[in-house]
């Protein structure tokens, strides 16, 4: 499930480097578009595209299939379809590069690998300690397997945008 057109609105699933974002956004004037942005700041295309209505996080979604969603205008007709496509849709009323929960779940993967690194356990100790200890449905690397690549993305694009080196990606994740 990429892409999905009803009426006049498209709803984009799936990952996209910016320049894919953009060559969405550009090809199609005429719809009203609601794009997976986890990894980038929605802002920025915001500003630049009108018809970019609203912007949601469902890279992280979990089993309960739950995801973030900002809206510019008030709509539920979108939350509704959300709803019908099978997710939960929670509505947040600001919106900044990773939204809350991507940008929360990415830095603890990232803690993850540092202390896989720096060997201080095992991924099997560690995902088992963040289960255990703080009542996480998954492990970081649970969480994290088969989204390395998204993690990293968006780990570098919260380095890029703010210049704070705790987004530095650990060695390991870059691999």
């Amino acid at each position: 499930m990429t892409n999905l057109k009803f009426k006049n609105t498209l709803i984009h699933f799936g990952f996209s480097t910016k320049e894919e974002v953009k060559h969405i956004l550009e090809t199609n004037p005429d719809r009203d578009i609601y794009l997976d942005l986890t990894c980038y700041d929605p802002n920025e295309f915001y500003r630049a595209y009108p018809q970019l209505k609203g912007s949601f996080s469902a890279l992280f979604c979990d089993e309960e299939k739950k995801i973030e969603v900002h809206l510019r205008n008030k709509n539920p007709e979108i939350l509704e379809k959300f709803k019908e496509l099978g997710f939960k849709p929670f509505e947040t009323s600001f919106v900044s590069c990773g939204f809350i929960f991507p940008r929360t779940i990415v830095q603890i993967i990232n803690e993850a690998y540092f202390a896989l690194e720096e060997e201080v356990a095992s991924q099997t100790d560690i995902d088992r300690a963040m289960k255990f200890g703080v009542n996480y449905p998954k492990g970081p690397f649970e969480w994290s397997k088969g989204r390395e690549r998204y993690v990293l993305a968006l780990l570098n694009e919260l380095l890029l945008k703010t210049q704070d080196k705790r987004y530095l990606p650990s060695k390991l994740i870059q691999i």
